[in-house]
């Protein structure tokens, strides 16, 4: 035992810290290459808002360039005119939220601007010496990023050349903030900044940063207070963070390391910077170096485990057979009573299926034997009367009825196994006709009115003659239960033939089925009557017949809505008459 021991000991006290380092590092290694594509990506989304936001008030000036009001104004200002301008570019700026919109002359002479009803209106000043108003004179079109001089806001100008009668007349110039650019970037986790040329911050999510410079050279040290620059201006706190794309900050708490990703803005004068977090890189570093740890820790417990194990095993041999023999006796044990429970179960279902089936034979007899009493009914009063013909022909009638019912009894059989009876034509017609005198009485009781849409020629299918009655009555007699309490009591019968099949439709106008009813609708024992009038045992056994027959019965609402009647259809094989 006391090699095992020193293993051990010398597991935990050299393996586990060196796999710690390792994937310790190699989950660092990952995580900063993530980190880097996540955040160039994030940057690409950021210029790309950036470059939007230039570019969606870059048609302005532009397009107010070649407004022949604008050039009307530079060619023969008159106080109408300007007075018309201002207002003109007054509207323009407000709908813009832009900071000024103006039209200078050919001199640098602002006539008309947005902001002529201010204190700082630039109506009147001369912004010849301004870069932007020198390049759209020069080039057509001029973009700068300054402070401005009467209103002392800083802004982005856009100016662009107007041309009347193939001479330049003016410029018109667009001045914008970037305020909702900045306030659309507070909410992310990265520290933004945009610097021009100078490397300036003019546009950043960190405010106290903005017209900070960047540093010429980063200091290895957090500098306390951060050195100005020979402009005048102070530098950005950043201190050297242990390579070219590492940057640190002195925040609350200490100082914390930042990814620095940077992309030049098209032109080349700006240059977009983004901050990102380490912090998610020291995580996964430390949670991988954790689970190193613990992995390594817990296979040398393990493999010590399984050295005292293996050694105390000649030892635990003895106790392990006589407790695989007391097992075995118990799991035989067990299974015997398992079998004697199951046998009980078993025993216990099948009188409940009797009793259940019992009252479904009952309920499947109820009409043939209410026609058997009106058959016999009426034999009695012609047999009176002396109509001997009539009689034996209502005798033949009864003596059919228990035929049927004996074929009942034994289809409700079925519901445990396939029914062996054997099939062949069947007229689908005279099996219609049969159901509703079976149901004739009822029918009656219940005012239902029946429309039958049966083709003149007999339709020979594949099925048997009783079953398919009774299939039939059980589908006529839920639509008639079905419309109980309706205004309008019709059933519509339907046969049609197509493609070798026999479609014969069964529809109601009662209140339909409900969709949670429908998938359960031939499943046995679901029924949606009231308790008492029904063990829903009849769908669940024409579900069956028709299935025996080789074709299918559905159910659906009419136009596909409940409330607009129920119809079940049956979809059965066409066969040759019999010869």
């Amino acid at each position: 035992m006391e090699r095992p021991r020193r293993l051990l000991l010398t597991a935990l006290l050299l393996g586990v810290p060196v796999a710690a380092a390792v994937a310790a590092g190699w989950a660092a290694s990952r995580a900063e290459a993530d980190l880097k594509e996540s955040a160039a990506a994030q940057l690409a989304l950021y210029n790309a808002n950036l470059r939007a936001e230039l570019e969606r008030h870059a048609a302005v000036p532009l397009a107010l360039a070649q407004d022949a009001e604008v050039k009307s104004l530079l060619s023969s200002p008159s106080p109408e005119r300007v007075e018309h301008m201002n207002r003109k570019l007054e509207d323009i700026a407000r709908a813009l939220d832009a900071l000024a919109l103006y039209v200078m002359d050919s001199k640098g002479q602002t006539i008309a601007a947005s902001n002529w009803k201010t204190a700082t209106s630039f109506v009147g000043e001369n912004f010849s010496y301004r870069p932007y108003f020198r390049k759209a004179l020069d080039q057509g079109e001029g973009h700068h990023f300054a402070l401005g001089t009467t209103s002392l806001v800083p802004g982005y100008y856009t100016a662009y050349r107007v041309l009347a009668e193939n001479r330049t007349v003016g410029a018109v110039v667009l001045k914008i903030g970037f305020d909702r650019l900045e306030r659309a970037w507070g909410p992310g986790q990265e520290k933004l900044l945009v610097t021009d040329r100078s490397g300036v911050a003019f546009i950043t999510n960190m405010p106290d940063w903005r017209y900070h410079a960047l540093p010429r050279r980063l200091p290895i040290d957090l500098p306390l207070v951060p050195e100005g620059t020979s402009e005048g201006l102070d530098v950005l706190p950043w201190a050297f963070g242990g390579a070219s794309d590492r940057i640190a900050l002195e925040e609350r708490g200490g100082p914390r390391s930042y990814l620095l990703t940077s992309v030049a803005m098209p032109g080349g004068d700006w240059t977009l910077h983004s901050l990102t977090s380490l912090a998610p890189v020291t995580v996964r570093a430390w949670v991988a170096g954790l689970l190193a740890a613990a992995l390594v820790a817990l296979g040398a417990l393990a493999a010590y485990a399984i050295a005292l194990r293996r050694s105390a095993l000649v030892e635990r041999l003895v106790m392990q057979e006589e407790s695989r023999m007391e097992l075995e006796r118990r799991v035989t044990a067990a299974k015997a009573d398992l079998r004697a429970a199951e046998n009980e179960l078993t025993q216990a279902a099948k009188l409940a299926a009797l009793g259940q089936m019992s009252a479904g034979i009952a309920h499947e007899i109820n009409q043939p034997l209410a026609a058997m009493r009106s058959f016999a009914d009426n034999a009695v009063v012609l047999l009176e009367r002396g109509r001997a013909d009539a009689v034996r022909s209502n005798l033949g009638e009864i003596a059919e009825l228990t035929d049927r019912m004996a074929a009942i009894t034994r289809q409700l059989k079925g519901f445990a196994r396939r029914a062996s009876g054997t099939l062949g034509p069947v007229s689908a017609n005279a099996a219609v006709t049969q159901a509703l005198l079976l149901l004739d009485s009822k029918l009656r009781r219940e005012d239902v009115t029946v429309e039958s849409d049966l083709p003149d020629t007999p339709v020979w299918v594949v099925g048997e003659d009783v079953r398919l009655q009774q299939v039939l009555v059980n589908l006529i007699g839920n639509a008639a239960d079905a419309m109980r309490g309706c205004p309008v009591r019709r059933v519509r019968i339907a046969l049609v033939v197509a493609d070798g099949e026999a479609l014969l439709s069964v529809a109601d106008s009662g209140t339909g089925i409900a969709e949670a009813a429908l998938p359960r609708l031939f499943v046995p024992f679901f029924t949606t009557k009231e308790a008492g009038e029904g063990l829903g045992l009849g769908l669940s056994i024409s579900h069956g017949i028709v299935e025996d027959f080789g074709g299918s019965l559905t159910a659906a609402n009419r136009n596909g809505l409940p409330g607009h009647g129920a119809v079940f259809t049956l979809r059965l094989k066409t066969t040759e008459q019999p010869a």
